[in-house]
């Protein structure tokens, strides 16, 4: 059965708590559900790592500990969200067929004893997954209490999107049959008469290991991270499809991603495909951090998730409520920043909130990840902080917050074009490293052109090139867009000279959906929608380039292309001496048809995107307003038909808004 938007629908925001019986005893459980429920919370999440539990021996299952927490929990008067405990595995399996475990290609075996170690491709744990899928589906699937389900956990999260393992080595060959027919398709679409790399068989192709000094081919290389993400989706669908044997038509199926958006290889729409919305674990600030990410980032990549199906809203799984670490903890968020992260997440989609977690682990891995209480079991501030505000704000959440969000703008990124640049990321200003495993580079890049939206007040969507619907929006912004597909283009074309407005950014056009560099002259097959050509382009790495919008000095980073107008007209201009390209055009404006299409060279600071984005607001007839530094206003539209702007103040001060006061975290709702 094919995933479906309504199930999971109410009219009311969902809050929820994390919660592990399998880590409490038995004596502690009712007084908890008791307390979650006077907190305001409808719903406990719960399971996803408990296969060692349920299934202690190969295909023995002791059901004996959850039907007790869930008719402990709807005694209480609380549904219940399981998750299939496949993140982890069991010692058992692990001991049978030590060959599941990843082998990461930097060459590390992931070790037992922590998460997501096993391979998507290993057959042992696949049939070890579809088992205990199979086994606690057919056995919890119809209980009345259980109303949803999450697919595993942080699928591809902490580096296990990629592995080289024999099992990835014997699926791999299988792909590359599939996807090419014959070698020699596969030879051309890579290059490989360069340094003598032609392969006569499939079987010839080994997976890509890390190398000291270069790296592989780049057509090689997209491959295997298209492989591995169709490995995840495989994996996570399959569990899906088990599921939906088992469960009643109302039940829904979904599953927890996270930060950054486009950090692993993996393609999540697709992994999303069969999912009834998508899901979130929602940490603006987690280990050693010394200051929450910006909320414009946070708003982006919410708005990232919100758009990967088009439900118009999300669930939030994982809902930070207090500091986060494993092995280190950096910056605490007070109480009322905390929830303040909880207003933003609503206000951008969300209608269905698990605060992780009920009580912090006493021991292992998580002892350092607070709960909503410490184990003291005692009521503290954050206890008290979100009983309040649940109290409070629900009925300010619930004039919108099931209603899907609408947007006037999009931000476009390709999933291929985010892989490229993991491994040619073209200037040192775009490699950009969160831990020791995800990339970060293309999701600031994708966080620079969504800030303006978000910082001017436009309802702004984050969506895939193959997937957006044009004739939804007003702007459309491309950015870092390399790998072109012409008939994306042909679309975007018709859609512009309709009116729509198109902002491109550097390096569009460079390369085809081969990752061939382009045979036309940049920006290839954008040269005419853009009304320009590229001379010269220069990484900039880690320094910066003066640019003039009008008389006014701004800067450029990461990179600079060097613009010739062929019937576009110049917005701004390279500045300084020490460039041979001082004078020459940085942004260009391009009268399409009805529509316009700009071209942005650089990669501007925060002053020219401000200055940058409300001219062009207004050319684009898209109405705007700048609320302050710190200040996020949404509008949503409400159940009686009328609309508001839900604004979130950012910041430790009270601001003014409309001449409405807004303290400090908090948020009003306003009427347009």
């Amino acid at each position: 059965m094919e995933s479906n938007y309504m199930r999971g629908r109410t009219n009311r925001i969902e809050f929820g708590v994390d919660y592990y019986p399998d880590q409490w005893p038995r004596d502690m459980w009712e007084r908890d559900f008791e307390r979650i429920r006077n907190m305001g919370a409808q719903s406990v999440r719960m399971m996803e790592f408990a296969w060692a539990i349920l299934e202690p021996e190969r295909g023995r299952f002791d059901f004996a500990l959850f039907d007790d927490a869930i008719a402990c929990a709807a005694n209480c008067g609380l549904s219940v969200v399981l998750g299939t405990p496949t993140a982890t595995i069991p010692n058992w399996l692990y001991r049978s067929a030590p060959s599941v475990m990843q082998i990461h290609p930097s060459g590390g075996s992931r070790p037992f004893g922590i998460r997501r170690q096993p391979c998507y491709n290993a057959p042992a744990y696949r049939d070890a997954c579809t088992q205990i899928v199979r086994a606690v589906g057919e056995h919890f699937g119809a209980n009345p209490a259980v109303v949803g389900w999450q697919i595993d956990n942080e699928i591809g999260h902490e580096g296990s999107d990629r592995c080289v393992c024999e099992h990835c080595r014997a699926q791999w060959t299988e792909w590359l049959r599939a996807t090419y027919g014959i070698p020699a398709a596969m030879n051309e679409a890579w290059g490989t008469v360069f340094w003598s790399q032609t392969y006569a068989s499939f079987d010839d192709v080994e997976l890509p290991a890390s190398d000291m000094h270069l790296v592989h081919n780049s057509g090689l290389l997209l491959d295997y991270y298209r492989f591995m993400s169709d490995s995840a989706v495989r994996h996570a669908s399959a569990q899906a499809d088990i599921l939906r044997t088992y469960i009643p038509d109302s039940a829904w199926i979904s599953t927890n991603l996270y930060a950054p958006p486009t950090g692993t290889v993996i393609d999540m729409e697709d992994l999303n495909a069969k999912m009834d919305f998508p899901g979130y674990d929602n940490y603006p600030v987690w280990g050693d951090m010394d200051e929450p990410l910006p909320w414009y980032f946070n708003a982006y990549a919410l708005s990232y998730i919100r758009g990967l199906k088009d439900t118009g809203n999300y669930t939030i799984f994982e809902q930070i409520s207090g500091f986060q670490g494993h092995t280190c903890l950096g910056y605490r968020p007070n109480e009322k920043e905390m929830i303040s992260f909880t207003h933003q997440a609503i206000a951008l989609g969300a209608d269905r909130l698990f605060y992780f977690r009920w009580r912090t682990a006493a021991w292992a891995q998580e002892q350092l990840c607070s709960g909503i209480l410490d184990t003291d079991n005692e009521d503290n501030d954050r206890l008290r902080a979100i009983t309040c505000n649940i109290a409070t704000r629900s009925a300010e959440y619930n004039r919108f917050a099931h209603l899907p969000f609408e947007a006037q703008a999009c931000l476009v990124y390709d999933r291929d074009n985010s892989r490229l640049v993991k491994f040619q990321h073209l200037s040192r200003g775009l490699k950009r490293h969160i831990g020791m495993i995800a990339e970060a580079g293309y999701d600031q890049e994708m966080t620079r052109s969504f800030a303006p939206f978000s910082i001017f007040g436009v309802n702004a969507d984050v969506k895939s090139a193959r997937s957006v619907d044009l004739s939804r929006y007003r702007i459309i912004s491309l950015n870092v867009y390399q790998m072109t597909d012409p008939a994306f283009v042909r679309r975007l074309e018709a859609w512009v000279q309709e009116g729509g407005t198109l902002i491109l950014g550097w390096r569009t056009g460079a390369r085809t959906t081969d990752n061939h560099n382009s045979a036309k002259a940049l920006p290839g097959e954008f040269s005419q929608l853009s009304g320009v050509r590229i001379s010269a382009s220069e990484s900039l790495n880690e320094t910066r380039v003066g640019v003039r919008i009008g008389c006014i000095p701004v800067q450029g980073e990461v990179w600079a292309d060097v613009l010739e107008p062929v019937t576009a007209c110049v917005l701004a201009r390279y500045s300084g001496k020490k460039k041979f390209y001082a004078g020459k055009p940085a942004i260009t404006e391009n009268r399409y048809g009805a529509g316009r299409v700009f071209y942005v060279g650089t990669s501007l600071n925060p002053a020219g995107v401000f200055l940058l984005y409300r001219s062009l607001f207004r050319k684009a007839g898209v109405p705007h307003r700048f609320a302050g530094l710190g200040l996020e206003v949404v509008r949503r539209r409400c159940q009686d038909g009328s609309e508001v702007e839900v604004v979130v103040n950012h910041t430790d001060r009270a601001k003014w808004y409309r001449c409405n006061r807004i303290p400090a975290w908090d948020f009003t709702l306003l009427p347009l």
